[in-house]
């Protein structure tokens, strides 16, 4: 059995427990300069599903645990406007674990986050893109930012990076603060309203030439304090708005793998933009992530994760035994914070497809968190894509005036409500 078709580690957390309420799916959304011409969309999806065959896969059972198949059937490609799959178990999905469909201009990926993490599935989608404009008559070409569908698959774009961790030296945060969190209780609806706010990096002042650099460290204490002002009756003494970083490993211990490969730190809001000034709340955040963001300390952090989901999965009772072990890892890990935010960084295009592509955005459901937040660099902008089931908009709306009183020119640009496909079993 090829490796890919064994979930990953931190795929397992999407594939057991009660998934129907979290955010097993993600999206990621692009418009390009032209309408979607569906059958050449198709064609670009079928060489997809050959030259990524760890992206291209279904889920069975054996032995009372999930394996990844290869479904044989053509990937299908869903007009938006019309009804859709909305679970994953849809026959019409072909056995396919994500979902492509368009409108106008612009193409949306759903996919289960048991196959590939965000920036493992932008490489997928920048690769379909660039075909989906070649067999257009577009001229463009790849710099080596875009895999090619005529480059061959290679085994390390399927392994699993974090099985190496355990190998890694580790050592816990000598700065940390592992701060009680404030966890409103989830909201059952299945509906995500999507909020995003975008900053022009050219019209940053001089104090703020970073942010485009570290644009978790400046934007989190904007966001908690926005989420503070909003929950602030709900809070009891001591508890803090905790942000849940999920840090891309790949940096740090570098992997040509697509598959899921991350790990949470966690940032306490614990300087108040009321009673301190921003310069003093931010270097108070910056030394909390630093002191996380070291190779030592992100690999106990890792280490940690793995254990919680071995210890979980490495039983002989049947799936359900599974399923509840897993329930409480990711009720443990709920309650450990407030919302997520993740960084995508710089979505880098070659020139000649970057001007016939203008938006491409992830976008992760809230589930059972609060809010969820993605930030990237795309096109000269910094795009903060919000997502949450309850008081998105007022607190984006709250995010643009913090951030303009504090000399940081923002906006609104986008808002829209859309239902994540789940994972009913």
């Amino acid at each position: 059995m090829n490796e890919f078709l064994v979930p990953s580690l931190c795929g397992r957390t999407y594939l057991y427990g009660r998934n129907a309420a979290a955010s097993v799916s993600s999206r990621i959304v692009t418009a390009l300069t032209m309408h979607i011409r569906p059958g050449i969309l198709s064609d670009a999806l079928q060489e997809a599903a050959v030259r990524f065959p760890q992206i291209a896969v279904g889920l069975s059972v054996c032995d009372e645990r999930y394996v990844f198949t290869t479904p044989e059937a053509k990937v299908p490609v869903f007009d938006a406007l019309e009804q859709m799959p909305e679970d994953f178990s849809d026959s019409r999905l072909n056995g396919y674990l994500f979902r492509v469909s368009f409108h106008h201009k612009t193409i949306f990926f759903d996919f289960h986050r048991s196959i590939a993490d965000e920036f493992g599935m932008i490489s997928f989608v920048k690769a379909v893109l660039l075909r989906y404009l070649e067999l257009s008559g577009f001229p463009v070409r790849t710099d080596g930012s875009v895999k090619l569908m005529s480059s061959e698959y290679f085994k390390a774009e399927g392994d699993d990076p974090m099985v190496r961790m355990d190998d890694v030296n580790a050592s816990r945060p000598v700065w940390y603060m592992d701060a009680k969190a404030v966890v409103p209780e989830p909201v059952t609806v299945s509906m995500e309203q999507v909020v995003q706010v975008r900053i022009p990096l050219h019209k940053l002042k001089r104090d703020y030439s970073e942010l485009g650099n570290v644009p978790v460290t400046y934007i989190a204490p904007f966001f908690s304090h926005a989420v503070h002002e909003m929950i602030a009756g709900e809070m009891e003494v001591g508890e803090y708005v905790v942000a849940s970083v999920q840090v891309n490993l790949r940096p740090y211990y570098p992997s040509a793998s697509l598959r899921p490969y991350h790990t949470p730190i966690f940032l306490a809001y614990n300087r108040n933009l009321t009673d301190y000034p921003y310069g003093t709340v931010l270097m108070s955040q910056k030394k909390l992530l630093e002191a996380q963001l070291k190779n030592d300390t992100l690999a106990y952090s890792a280490q940690r994760k793995i254990a919680d989901i071995e210890k979980a999965y490495d039983v002989k009772g049947p799936m359900e035994e599974v399923d509840r072990n897993f329930d409480a890892v990711n009720e443990a890990m709920r309650k450990r914070s407030t919302y997520d935010i993740c960084r995508i960084g710089n979505v880098i295009l070659p020139d000649s497809m970057q001007r016939l592509v203008t938006e491409f955005y992830p976008v992760i459901p809230s589930g059972n968190r609060l809010f969820s937040v993605t930030v990237e660099t795309f096109r000269g902008e910094l795009c903060i894509t919000v997502s949450g089931k309850r008081n998105t908009g007022s607190v984006c709306g709250r995010l643009v005036e913090l951030l303009q009183e504090n000399d940081i020119e923002a906006y609104v640009a986008d808002g829209y409500e859309y239902t994540p496909l789940s994972f009913k079993k």
